[in-house]
């Protein structure tokens, strides 16, 4: 019976550090933690998008919600880039979206504003933006670590 128990502990331990487990913490989370301590916590809002390829690498979107404060009627939120193997190459702060509503078509991220005319596109085609035009505001990646050639 103990033996029957541990093995069902150490299953369910796997699946919540699965590679695209949400509620769990995944290696992506744990290795944004990892790496920029101030802005990623445990109990952060941490959603897997889905993926895409960059200078034919496999690199995984994410959005992290952070609440601070006094309540939690404030919010940072960021939009996640990580290679496949976890390692967290940067983000974008400040890009506000339904999570559930991007569209991902080819190397192209559609992000769901009012009116598209005043940017809702991320572009990787050639590679990492520095810069996006998203819902009429510039916003700015952060690298954390280079993607490569």
């Amino acid at each position: 019976m103990k033996i029957k128990t541990l093995n069902l502990l150490i299953i369910f331990m796997l699946i919540c550090n699965c590679i695209y487990s949400d509620g769990c913490i995944n290696i992506f989370q744990q290795s944004a933690m990892d790496c920029e301590p101030d802005y990623f916590f445990i109990y952060d809002d941490f959603t897997i998008l889905g993926n895409i390829e960059i200078n034919r690498k496999n690199v995984i979107l994410a959005n992290n919600v952070h609440y601070w404060g006094a309540s939690t009627s404030r919010a940072t939120s960021r939009f996640l880039l990580f290679l496949d193997n976890g390692t967290f190459l940067g983000m974008y702060s400040g890009i506000v979206f339904n999570p559930t509503r991007i569209e991902i078509i080819g190397q192209r991220i559609i992000i769901p504003v009012d009116d598209p005319e005043i940017g809702n596109v991320i572009d990787f085609s050639a590679g990492i933006p520095n810069e996006v035009w998203i819902d009429g505001h510039i916003f700015s990646y952060t690298e954390i670590n280079s993607i490569g050639h």
